[in-house]
């Protein structure tokens, strides 16, 4: 008799792709390291650095998301993992209306970096016009990591 194998649950399958996503980028990001050491370029020293800055915030940040998924799965608590559960509200008005405030400047921000963007052009080679483009889009980012928080607040 032949046992069936188990289904895995959706939240297992996000938990092994989170986690092999991390192992299998860890080369890129020594790649990234040893190739930012090497380069007599400044400018491309300093954009790999930019990188390799993001890419281990993301798996430092991926790696409590596992841990989180994990932690749910075996009906675990670990340090690491990254809490998603309200800590008691305490929402004001006022908190709300900063948040707000907050994503429409990031909104404003990202405009005023892309056309900043557009402006520079070829100056220095593109350099200018790619890092505020990459400015533009962090703020892009920004508000909508506020836009959320102004939900859950307002929850």
């Amino acid at each position: 008799m032949t046992s069936t194998p188990h289904a895995i649950s959706p939240v297992e399958q996000l938990e092994h792709v989170i986690e092999s996503h991390v192992t299998n980028e860890a080369d890129h990001v020594a790649g990234y390291r040893a190739f930012a050491g090497e380069v007599k370029d400044p400018l491309v020293a300093t954009l790999v650095s930019l990188v390799v800055e993001d890419e281990e915030r993301h798996h430092a940040l991926m790696r409590r998301m596992a841990a989180r998924l994990r932690d749910d799965i075996e009906m675990t608590r670990t340090a690491d993992a990254l809490e998603v559960f309200p800590v008691g509200g305490g929402a004001t008005a006022n908190l709300a209306e900063r948040t707000r405030a907050y994503a429409d400047d990031e909104r404003r921000g990202a405009k005023i970096l892309r056309d900043l963007a557009k402006d520079s052009g070829r100056m220095y080679g593109g350099a200018f016009a790619l890092l505020l483009e990459t400015m533009a889009r962090d703020s892009e980012k920004h508000e909508l990591v506020m836009r959320f928080i102004l939900r859950r607040l307002e929850d």
